[in-house]
């Protein structure tokens, strides 16, 4: 029985190990397929589109920049018999700006190529 035990821990740690290699896997096929269809649709519109292509785009080049403004007046008042009136003004202005750059160096050439 414990033979068997030790059979079955080291079958368990050698998929354990070997995850990074199919999860490797896995990425290279998909790189491949995305770069496959990138060149193919460059081939396909050259001399119908000038554009950048480009093979992969990084979202971290996102720069936001918001500003926010309030101004709030309160205004109370009582009245007669006890009735209590407030009026409150208030205004909110948000003000945001977003830039994306391209990939790096993507002015500089038709296509950049990131690995």
């Amino acid at each position: 029985m414990g033979e068997y035990l030790l059979v079955f821990f080291l079958v368990v740690g050698m998929m354990t190990a070997m995850t990074i290699y199919f999860r490797r896997s896995i990425q290279a096929r998909t790189r491949d397929a995305r770069n496959y269809m990138i060149d193919t649709v460059k081939e396909r519109t050259q001399g119908y589109y000038d554009g950048n292509f480009y093979y992969e785009y990084e979202p971290y080049y996102l720069s936001t920049d918001s500003g926010v403004e309030r101004t709030s007046s309160t205004q109370s008042e009582l009245g007669e018999g006890g009735v209590f009136k407030q009026t409150i003004d208030e205004t909110l202005s948000v003000n945001t700006k977003s830039e994306t750059a391209p990939p790096k160096d993507g002015a500089d050439s038709a296509y950049v190529v990131y690995e």
